[in-house]
């Protein structure tokens, strides 16, 4: 697979996601950003396009475990995976290079988690700052909801409910909508902020009102996460603090609490209960170190 031959096949792939599998605009950039990312560190190291092993891959995936969360890795997998499974249907290659590769990976990550104290001086850590005001609320939501941050950045006025703003519906995977309950305080805050701090940030102050606004004008998902990064530093987080970081400390809080599965898998807006099944083997591994931090069988 030569330079010019891989960047037709990685574009014909794009549209094969896009036209096709009919994947929304961020999970068809995500896959476009991994290919674009693993392709220049095989150029990097001056190995041919045609010429890629498994082996290759491997010191790949290696190489950014230093670098990226577990779920980020295995989303680079699977982009890898996905995207020789498409040559391979094209006959664009004979051998698949990632052949047992996800087998290989996937049984030894789970995803991090932040415990609720971390979580909580991190949304401690904003100032009352307008724009620090608006992420310290989008943040609360992703913690009281388990939504992910392009649900809440593309909340619109009108995906609120009501007046009392109690329920909000966010779009996800798929273009599926789904109704998630938010408690009473953060109720209170959308329309705190909505009414007093929205129109100091978004130029359509005017509109406030209008069902097609966006609740959180002005920021986009990148800024956003910087600003995450930045907050959870200066409240002196060591973990990798990490878009989706927040969606898996909450599931797997609400799994330790006693939340029944399917409500978990509902409100997560997982279509598989197979994908809601990781965090309850997070539980367990917590409950296993505390059983062995006990002492329980020690003479």
């Amino acid at each position: 697979m030569k330079k010019n031959v891989e960047t037709t096949l990685v574009n014909d792939f794009i549209d094969y996601l896009k036209m096709e599998k009919g994947l929304s605009e961020n999970s068809v950039n995500a896959y476009e950003s991994d290919l674009k990312l693993f392709f220049n560190w095989i150029k990097s190291k001056e190995i041919e396009t045609d010429e890629i092993k498994k082996e290759n891959i491997i010191s790949y995936l290696e190489y950014m475990e230093g670098i990226y969360s577990r779920f980020s890795i295995l989303r680079k997998i699977t982009a890898i995976r996905v995207f020789y499974l498409f040559c391979l249907k094209e006959k664009e290659i004979t051998k698949n290079p990632t052949e047992n590769l996800e087998k290989m990976k996937k049984g030894s990550y789970l995803p991090d988690i932040l415990t609720m104290e971390e979580i909580k001086c991190i949304i401690a850590s904003y100032s009352n700052e307008h724009k620090d005001k608006r992420d310290r609320l989008i943040l609360k939501l992703i913690v009281a909801t388990g939504g992910r941050v392009s649900e809440i950045l593309g909340l619109k006025i009108g995906d609120l409910d009501g007046e009392r703003y109690e329920y909000i519906k966010v779009k996800g995977k798929g273009s599926k909508n789904r109704i998630i309950p938010v408690y009473k305080e953060i109720a209170e805050e959308i329309r705190f902020y909505i009414e007093n701090v929205r129109k100091e940030i978004v130029i359509d102050s005017e509109a406030d009102k209008d069902k097609e606004y966006l609740v959180f004008g002005g920021v986009s998902r990148t800024l956003f996460w910087r600003s995450v990064k930045i907050h959870a530093k200066n409240a002196g987080i060591e973990k990798n603090v990490y878009p989706h970081i927040f969606r898996h400390s909450i599931a797997t809080e609400m799994l330790r609490n006693g939340a029944n599965l399917r409500v978990v898998q509902e409100m997560l807006g997982h279509s598989s209960i197979s994908t809601t099944e990781i965090y309850t083997h997070l539980s367990k591994r917590d409950l296993k170190k505390a059983y062995l931090e006990s002492g329980i069988g020690d003479d």
